[in-house]
């Protein structure tokens, strides 16, 4: 029996009524079909031969069918059921992790030689693993995603931006981040009611901050962006941190600053200051 085309609307629905499946908005099912997309993700990840490739959240396998000629493994981790068996009669020549993917021990993965990651992320936990992966102390070269374009401006936004946030301050502290392309919401089935975006992240040669100073930069940055329209001052007093003003001078911060204001540089220099 001839395999359907993952790119043909009308063959992607017959295949979910085959597999009598409906797509599940939990996990984000919204099934991309369009092939330039697909092949703008696939571009993206840079796969050269030889290389171990991650993807998360494979679906049918429309990325899936175009990652694996390119690479050396690929590894694909999966969590419904129905997508599994699937994936595991359309490939052969690929490892499949049967799990949610905030459940896999990622660094794992990398340390075992992964360094790509191309995916089209479940929307819902999308940032959450972004920071996950940048976290990891084995983190991958390049990471090539799909993820909700109101997800890719806060990634890419530099600071002073509306968007400027957490997620761009701790991923920014590992990757340096680029949108590639932003995606309609016709080019998934069923579609989405949001625009989506392809962003590369590249792994910086060197962290702007080191393993030691981390959790403290972290726990800051997220501490003053629950308060980002506030001044940095007055934040910092609230946390009891003490002597404010002095601190700030010499990480180069005017007690005025609003968090949105201040760039990574200067926030792992309060950082190292505190630690």
């Amino acid at each position: 029996m001839k395999e359907p085309k993952l790119t043909s609307p009308k063959e992607v629905r017959a295949l979910l009524e085959r597999l009598a499946h409906r797509p599940n908005k939990g996990l984000g099912q919204n099934f991309l079909i369009d092939a330039n997309i697909l092949d703008i993700i696939a571009n993206t990840a840079d796969i050269q031969p030889g290389e171990a490739v991650l993807e998360i959240g494979p679906g049918l396998g429309a990325l899936t069918e175009r990652i694996l000629p390119r690479a050396g493994s690929v590894s694909c981790i999966e969590k419904d059921p129905t997508m599994v068996n699937y994936l595991k009669s359309r490939f052969s020549d690929f490892i499949l992790i049967e799990s949610d993917a905030l459940d896999v021990d990622l660094d794992g993965l990398f340390a075992g030689g992964i360094t790509k990651v191309a995916a089209n992320l479940p929307y819902s936990v999308a940032s959450r693993l972004m920071v996950e992966m940048a976290e990891c102390e084995h983190r991958p070269e390049l990471m090539s995603l799909t993820i909700q374009k109101e997800v890719a401006d806060r990634l890419v936004s530099p600071e002073g931006s509306k968007h400027y946030g957490v997620l761009s301050v701790l991923t920014g502290v590992f990757y340096k981040n680029t949108l590639v392309k932003k995606i309609s919401p016709t080019c998934f089935l069923p579609p989405p009611k949001v625009w989506s975006a392809v962003v590369r992240m590249e792994r910086r040669e060197v962290p702007i901050v080191g393993n030691v100073e981390y959790p403290v930069f972290k726990n800051l940055v997220k501490s003053c962006f629950t308060q980002r329209r506030k001044q940095i001052g007055t934040i910092l007093k609230k946390l009891g941190v003490s002597p404010v003003d002095a601190l700030l001078a010499d990480a180069g911060i005017e007690h005025t600053e609003r968090p949105e204001r201040i760039g990574i540089e200067r926030w792992a220099k309060l950082a190292r200051l505190l630690s």
